[in-house]
Order: C-alpha cells, then sequence, then structure tokens
C-alpha cells in the first residue's frame, strides 16, 4: 500500500477513535488543508451515516488487499494470501477501511444501497427418509414424531443423535438425511461418528454398520469428524471416489462441477476411484481434487481454512473465482443466478463474509472491492461487469 495512503487511513481511524496524539493531528490537519478534496472526503468518511453505511457493507472484508487492487489495478489472480487485520482486529472502524482506500484511490463512493430483500440466508434444516419410507421433516418449527419400532433418534437444538439398536440382521436397512437448498444439518451416526451437512446434500448410512466396515454414501458436501475404530475402518462413497478412513477430520464436497475435493484437517485417508485400486494417502493440510470424467487425482497442499470455515458460520475466500463464490451463495440463500457478463465470472475475490449476514450486506461487500455489479429480482441475482471503474 502506498505509505501515504497507509498513513492517512491510520490518522482517520485514529481520529475517529479520539486517540490521535498532537503530533498525529498535526499531520491530519496538514493534510486536510492540502485540497479542498481532501477535507470533503474527511468529511464524508466521519458522518455516522457513512460510518454506519461502510460498517454494514465492508464489515468483512482485507482492505489492505481491496487497496491493492485499485490502487494498482492488477488482475486479481496475482493476489496470493489472505492479509490479517490484526493491528484493528479489535475497534468497531475496522470495517471503515475498505471503504477508505476505496475513497481515496477513486474519490467517489459505492453507489449501492442496503436494499429491503425477500431472500433470507440458510438454516438448520433436512429430511430423514427413513428405510421404511417414513419421511421426517427436520426443520425447527416441526417436532420429532413418533418413530417407528426399533428407531432411536434424538433431535438436540440443530443435531440429530442416531443410536444403534445392534441388531445385526437390520444393517442393509439404509436411511437418509437430506439437506435442501437453503439448509445445513448436523448428525450423530450410531458409531459415534459426527457429520455436518452443507446445503443440497444428500448422506445415505445404515441403520446399524457391518461388523467389518463402516460405510456411507454422500451427494453433495459433508465435514466428517470420524470415530476412531481401527478395527472398522470408515468409507465414504461420494460418486465414483472412495475415502478410508479410520478416525479422523475432513471435508468432502462433490458440488464442483467436474471434481470432488476432499480435504484433509487431521489424521489421515486414503483416496482411490472406486474401479481403480491405486489409493493416494492424504496427509493434513492436503487435498485430493479428483476429475470426474477420466478419475484422474491431483494432490496439493491448501490452506484448510475456506474449506472448513462454512462449518464456524464463515464464507471464506482466498482469490475465488466469482462464479465458483456465486454458486455457493446461490445454494445458500437457494436463488438463481444470472450473468449479464460471462467475463464476470472470472473476476477473483479475497475476504470473509458472515454465513448467517443479509444477501444484500454479501453483495455489497463483494461488489466494494471487485469490478462486478449486483441486481436483485424477486430470488434472482443479476450480475454484471462494472466497467466504469479500474478496479
Amino acid at each position: 500500500m502506498n505509505n501515504r495512503h497507509r498513513k492517512i487511513i491510520e490518522l482517520i481511524v485514529l481520529h475517529m477513535e479520539n486517540k490521535l496524539s498532537e503530533t498525529q493531528q498535526d499531520e491530519l490537519t496538514a493534510w486536510l488543508e492540502e485540497d479542498e478534496k481532501n477535507r470533503s472526503f474527511f468529511q464524508q468518511v466521519i458522518s455516522p451515516e457513512k460510518r454506519l453505511q461502510k460498517f454494514e457493507t465492508r464489515k468483512h472484508i482485507d482492505s489492505e488487499r481491496a487497496f491493492s487492487k485499485f490502487k494498482k489495478n492488477t488482475q486479481p489472480h496475482k493476489v496470493k494470501f489472505i492479509y490479517r487485520l490484526s493491528r484493528y482486529a479489535a475497534i468497531f472502524l475496522v470495517p471503515v477501511l475498505v471503504g477508505l482506500v476505496y475513497l481515496l484511490v477513486n474519490q467517489k463512493p459505492a453507489t449501492r444501497e442496503i436494499s429491503q430483500s425477500p431472500i433470507t440466508h440458510g438454516n438448520n434444516k433436512a429430511i430423514l427418509i427413513l428405510s421404511q419410507g417414513e419421511t421426517i421433516d427436520l426443520s425447527p418449527d416441526h417436532a420429532l414424531p413418533a418413530l417407528p419400532e426399533g428407531i432411536d433418534l434424538v433431535l438436540q437444538g440443530d443435531k440429530l443423535i442416531y443410536v444403534s439398536d445392534s441388531t445385526a440382521e437390520k444393517e442393509k436397512q439404509y436411511h437418509e438425511l437430506i439437506t435442501p437448498r437453503g439448509g445445513e444439518f448436523k448428525i450423530t451416526l450410531p458409531d459415534g461418528t459426527f457429520v455436518h451437512l452443507n446445503s443440497n446434500s444428500k448422506l445415505r448410512f445404515p441403520k446399524n454398520f457391518a461388523p467389518d466396515k463402516r460405510e456411507i454414501f454422500l451427494s453433495g458436501e459433508a465435514y466428517f469428524e470420524v470415530s476412531k475404530d481401527t478395527n472398522k475402518p470408515f468409507l465414504v462413497i461420494a460418486e465414483n471416489v472412495q475415502v478410508k478412513v479410520y478416525g479422523t477430520t475432513f471435508n468432502i464436497n462433490t458440488l464442483l462441477g467436474n471434481q470432488i475435493q476432499t480435504t484433509l484437517v487431521k489424521g489421515s485417508v486414503g483416496i482411490r476411484v472406486q474401479d481403480s485400486s491405486q489409493e493416494y494417502i492424504l496427509k493434513p493440510s492436503q487435498q485430493a481434487i479428483v476429475q470426474k470424467t477420466d478419475g484422474n487425482i491431483t494432490i496439493r497442499k491448501v490452506d484448510i481454512a475456506p474449506y472448513t470455515a462454512w462449518t464456524e458460520g464463515i464464507f471464506l475466500f482466498d482469490n475465488e473465482r466469482l462464479e465458483t463464490i456465486l454458486d455457493k451463495l446461490a445454494l445458500w440463500y437457494d436463488v438463481e443466478l444470472f450473468y449479464q457478463n460471462e467475463s464476470v465470472k472470472n473476476v477473483r475475490f479475497t475476504g470473509y463474509l458472515k454465513r448467517y449476514d443479509n444477501i444484500d450486506v454479501i453483495l455489497n461487500a463483494i461488489e466494494s472491492t471487485v469490478s462486478a455489479t449486483f441486481h436483485i429480482k424477486e430470488r434472482t441475482i443479476i450480475i454484471n461487469k462494472n466497467e466504469y471503474t479500474n478496479r
């Protein structure tokens, strides 16, 4: 960041906190006296209305990275890491910084306002289909009904606990937990394994596991904390990919078009395409990417945070394509997407956003730092390229 702009940002933040030293006050005063635009900008920033608006729309954006994009006019794909705003993490005014850097460079505030949208974020809801065919609605406003004999379920808040009755002859009776678009749900399986199921996903599991293995089937995205059992490996079948574990933590995502991603948090897992005997062993912070078309497997080292942050109520994007980002938002907010400009799909964005924020806050935050505009019509987000900026 340009040292001059960095210094001005720090001085304005300190002014808004009433923490300016005498020397710093003199520096700020000198800058204000340099140009009428500086004074106009300063008044815009410190006004309560502007401060609140910037807080609401930009509170989770990486200001250093945003400034770099605005000032240097670089292609977003050149940015390689997420800068952490530790210096200002404890103060309310951190969210204003992106607004500051944008205005400093462009002298023109973002025009998008927060609107009243009928679109709401996802929540805890799912459908459980028992082996007998009975359907149970697990939405918050539905009480758990009386269950068939031999089915032992406990609903604790947003988590379903499934208890085995140890009846081995029923091990092939499978149940399905299905989350719709705009839904998520957590379940503890009969062996104690914890699964957090993301939107538009399906988990198929037996009422009781077999004596020699624990096998389940996944379509969509899920985060696993597998209960350790050295005598009974845990197998996740995700389309044509098998993930074999004994006790570990990982995330699987099959909702990525032509790819299936397995990201290991801790422990170890074996990855193989089902019609192949070759197995690849993952270590913590490694990710296996399997191509659905040809079964080709690529192993790479990654920062696991962007792949598991959703379980903590956060969208964390590190230099990610806008199309991929909006696909995730579309599932969570249950909306449709319409691109008026295909090239905008390749715009990249870095930042973290609250998963339970209003959709307008999310879109405003992204719009503040990339060359894209969003318009909501009913339940469709219309995306276009913002041609008049040099971002």
